[in-house]
Parts: structure tokens; sequence; C-alpha cells
């Protein structure tokens, strides 16, 4: 569980003997410097994106008025994940995390300014971006499982627990305030603004990741076949029972309650009757949700108690998803979404932090990489079927089956 870490400590001492008196057990991870500038860097680069989903769901609303276009451009940007997620695990493992990293926020960062660009000129088009979503989508296929398995190079193995929920705390943390800027230059200069603020974030998260010191090269063996490492990572969690119930869990949610990211803005429109700003502000209570349930499991980590979060998280979301086709006023869907996101992060989170904590290290990527499948691969077959049922029976019925769904297997 310790490869990779030394190099981290013995840069880090002094900065962990700075900080150790102001920081309690509850931020632990925090007294890394590396793990510092990863989470402020993230950070930044999470609110950016999020930036950018409100003002690409708001554009691709307003170009085609459909919900089932919403649902068709989530599927093409997972789609990559959908078949591929093996083959980004297998290469998590094998290639140097840096490189990585900082070839992949470049990659984002062009397509953001692209799409900015091609608003501001007027040739923007649903094909367009379908396109932009789908090279990201392949991007994201090696990034994501690199991204979080890096996390086990950073810090010692002690604080993995620790380090695991306040680094999604960044995602969801950003999600509280990026919405809300998002809304605001959306309303204000378009959505051209939003893309354009993206592309600029990235250049936080590459400076972060060049500025860390702990060797983030790999130490997988590459003795084996190619066919045999990429299938390595599903045999084990195949294998192991926990592993195994816990990935169904994700898969079921991933395919029955995170479609509701999909069809927000269609949500925030047609049935609530908000404009921009509206849809900016759902988004922020997701965010506030999700926070608030990040920092309680951060203060449970080192309680025998983490290990139920997953179970009673996914029932908590699925009675939120079923209390959301009841909302018809902007507070009621406010009050739901803060469920949604303070259960959603759990469930996670939960489940990100087992499959982390008890893998190999040599398998640690490809491990991820199935969880990241469950979660990001299932999730645009979800948003694509339920976009298109939300187009014929409407959205109050879908969001009504998927919470009942996920609270029924829950």
């Amino acid at each position: 569980m310790r490869v990779g870490h030394t190099q981290s400590e013995l840069s880090d001492t002094s900065g962990a003997r700075r900080f150790s008196f102001r920081l309690p057990d509850s931020f632990s991870a925090l007294r890394h410097r590396d793990f510092r500038l990863f989470w402020i860097g993230a950070f930044v680069s999470f609110v950016g994106s999020w930036i950018q989903a409100t003002g690409q769901q708001w554009l691709v609303y307003d170009m085609t008025g459909s919900k089932q276009a919403l649902g068709l451009v989530t599927f093409i940007g997972a789609a990559p994940m959908f078949f591929l997620s093996p083959l980004g695990g297998w290469l998590a493992d094998r290639c140097n995390k840096r490189t990585v990293l900082v070839i992949a926020q470049i990659t984002f960062a062009l397509s953001a300014f692209l799409i900015a660009v091609s608003v501001w000129l007027h040739f923007v088009s649903f094909a367009l971006v379908s396109a932009v979503a789908f090279v990201n989508g392949c991007t994201s296929v090696i990034e994501i499982p690199t991204r979080q398995s890096m996390i086990s190079n950073i810090v010692p193995a002690e604080d993995l627990a620790n380090a695991l929920p306040l680094s999604s705390t960044t995602f969801n943390a950003a999600r509280i305030l990026g919405p809300a800027i998002g809304g605001l230059l959306l309303g204000y200069f378009g959505a051209a603004a939003c893309y354009f603020v993206n592309g600029i974030s990235f250049a936080a998260i590459v400076f972060a990741i060049v500025a860390i010191r702990a060797d983030l090269r790999s130490t997988a063996d590459r003795s084996a076949s190619i066919k045999d490492a990429l299938l390595e990572g599903i045999h084990h969690v195949a294998r192991t029972p926990a592993f195994r119930t816990l990935v169904l869990m994700m898969m079921t949610t991933a395919i029955f309650g995170l479609f509701y990211l999909a069809v927000l803005s269609a949500f925030a429109k047609s049935v609530l009757h908000v404009g921009a700003q509206g849809f900016g502000g759902m988004l922020t209570a997701t965010g506030i949700g999700a926070v608030v349930g990040l920092v309680l499991i951060a203060v449970m980590s080192s309680k025998r108690v983490r290990g139920t979060v997953p179970i009673f998280s996914m029932v908590g979301f699925g009675g939120c998803l079923l209390a959301m086709s009841f909302a018809v006023y902007f507070w009621q869907a406010a009050l739901c979404l803060a469920g949604i996101g303070f259960f959603g992060v759990g469930q996670m989170v939960g489940t990100n932090t087992a499959l982390q904590y008890f893998s190999p290290p040599d398998l640690r990527g490809r491990i991820i990489s199935v969880y990241v499948w469950s979660l990001a691969g299932l999730n645009p077959v979800g948003a694509l079927f339920f976009g298109i049922l939300s187009e014929r029976l409407g959205l109050p019925f879908a969001f009504r089956l998927g919470g009942a769904v996920v609270l029924v297997v829950g």
C-alpha cells in the first residue's frame, strides 16, 4: 500500500509539521504539500468545468428545444468510457501520471476555446458540440482513473481514507460556485463566456500537477499480456464479493438515477419556468448538499460506521429523486436537489474509498476504471433512455420511475 509514498513524505515533512497543529484529523490529508497543491488546482479547474456545464446545457436546449438532445449529447460524451474504460485503467497503471494529466488538461482547454469561438462567430451547431464532447470523452477514459489513482501516490496510506472524500470535495464545492457564476455569465454574456472561462481554468490544475514532487511514474508489472492486463481489474472486482456488490449498486444508480443532471435545464424551463440564473441556482443547491455530505464523510473517515455509507446513501438518493418528481416550485426542487447531492456523493465517495483502500497498488488504476465505468460509462445509457422517456411521458414520470428503482434496489 505504500508504494510511491516515500518521496512525497520525505519532501513533505516540513509542510506537515507546519500544518499539523492547525488541522484536525478530519482534514489530515491536507497536511501534505502535494495533496494541497492538487486540491487547489483541481478546485479551480472544476469551478470552470461547472461553469461550462451550465452554459452547455442551456446552449444545447436553446438550440434544439429537445430533452432527447440533452440526453444524446451526454451519451455521446460518455460513450467512450462505456467501451474503453478497461483500456483507460490499464494505461493509468502503465503511464507516467504527470504526463498523462498535463496532456489531458490541455486537450480539455483547447476544446473549450473551440466552442467559445464557434459561439462568438455564430457557427456553433449541435453536431460540433457533440463532436467536442466525444473528444473530451475519449480523453476522460484515461484522465479520470489516472487522476483518481494518483491520490495514493501523494498521501501516505493512513491518510487515504481521508484524502478521497476531500478530493471529491473539489468537484462538489465547485458545484456550488461554478453554476452560480455560470448562471451570471450566461445571463449577461452568453454561453461563449462560460466556455472561455473554463478553458482558462485548466491552467490551475496543470500548474499543480507540474509542481507535485511525488514520483508519479508507473510501477506496474509490464510482463503480463495486454489482454490479461486489461481484464485483470474486472476479474479482481468479480472475484471479490464486497467489490462486486458495490459496483452493482453503482451501476443501478448510474443508469436509473444520474440521468437527472442531463435533463435539469429542461426541468428548469418546462416544469419550474425559471431562467438561466434559476437553473444555476438548482445546480448550486445540489452542490451545497454534496459538500455537506462530503464534510460529514471526511469527519467519519476514521470511524467503522463509514462502511454503511454507500447503502444508506443509495436509499436516500432514490427517495430524493422520487420527491423531485412532485416539485412544482423552485424552492421544492432546490431542497430535493440538495438531498440528491448529499446522498449522491455518499454513495460515490463511499464506493470509491472502499475500492481504492483495499485494492492492490499495482491494480488500483484498473480497479478504479471499473468503478469509473460503472458510474460514467453507464450514466449516458440512462441519460439517453430517460431523455427519450421524458420527451414522451414527461419529466415527472421519468424522475418517479428512476427514483423508485434506485430506492427499491438500495
